[in-house]
């Protein structure tokens, strides 16, 4: 007779017996990082001087970036503008430039949403953002860019005397980012050519220009003075009345003739903002 034996041992996972059958069952969580894409505008951000932007970034497909890490900074890694990690803010080793004028809009956090708005652009934020979105091991990013313009000052417009057989004009503006187109436009809308323009940028980053034209003899004209911000795609702009007229004269030593050009300005100066759809 055979002789039969068997023999239990002891198993780490649950074991289901049945006649002939020996059923091993386990489970293994395994968390596998997501695959997304990290998408930003396709266009520069604009923003302006003292106010605030956001700048947007999402992921796609759709998804959850709870619990996700979302890093915001410009040209290295680990100085960042702003961190978003382990479901919160992390303000420790942000850069000293932007304490205080960040936040991450999570109200679409779970849908993917991570954008970044900045409290009181400075010209210094001008320049590249990296979005970096990160699940486990699994990593993507975009580039996006800021530019930043301020509008300046009303075109101031000024009558300076006279110079070449006419009237010097001149149109002064401060406040601007950055440098502006400056144009002479007569009462159609014609440019006029600029007899000389000038312009500087002060400590603060932004710039002051000043521009003058000369308005000849027999000349009766509508002037405007006009800046245009080349990123915001608006201007200001200034318009004055210039008469030019002629006194003669006769000169009883000198037994010649000679004459004088009077200018006037007829009403006031008016001013008046402009979009530029």
């Amino acid at each position: 007779m055979a002789l039969v034996s068997t023999i239990h041992r002891a198993h780490p996972f649950p074991v289901l017996c049945l006649p002939n059958l020996v059923i091993i069952v386990f489970a293994v969580l395994v968390h596998f990082p997501a695959k997304f894409t990290v998408i930003g505008p396709p266009d520069p951000v604009a923003a302006i001087l003292g106010q605030e932007t956001v700048l947007p970034c999402h992921l796609s497909p759709r998804m959850s970036a709870a619990n996700m890490e979302v890093r915001w900074f410009r040209s290295e890694y680990l100085s960042f503008v702003h961190l978003y990690r382990d479901g919160k803010d992390q303000y420790e080793e942000q850069m000293p430039e932007y304490q205080g004028r960040t936040e991450l809009l999570k109200a679409g956090l779970t849908d993917g949403n991570v954008p970044l708005r900045i409290l009181n652009i400075r010209h210094s934020d001008e320049g590249e953002y990296h979005c970096f979105v990160q699940d486990g091991t699994f990593y993507e990013e975009t580039i996006l860019e800021l530019r930043v313009a301020g509008l300046g000052s009303a075109p101031l417009i000024s009558v300076e005397g006279h110079q070449d057989g006419g009237i010097r004009v001149v149109c002064q503006s401060a406040g601007w980012y950055p440098e502006p187109e400056v144009l002479w436009k007569d009462l159609n809308g014609q440019h006029l050519p600029s007899l000389s323009e000038t312009t500087s940028q002060g400590d603060n980053g932004l710039f002051e220009t000043e521009t003058a034209l000369i308005v000849k003899e027999h000349s009766n004209q509508n002037l405007s003075c006009c800046l245009r911000n080349t990123v915001l795609n608006q201007e200001k702009e200034s318009a004055v009345y210039i008469a030019v007229r002629l006194s003669w004269y006769s000169s009883a030593h000198a037994h010649t003739h000679t004459h004088t050009v009077q200018p006037f300005c007829e009403g006031t100066v008016t001013q008046s903002t402009d979009t530029v759809p």
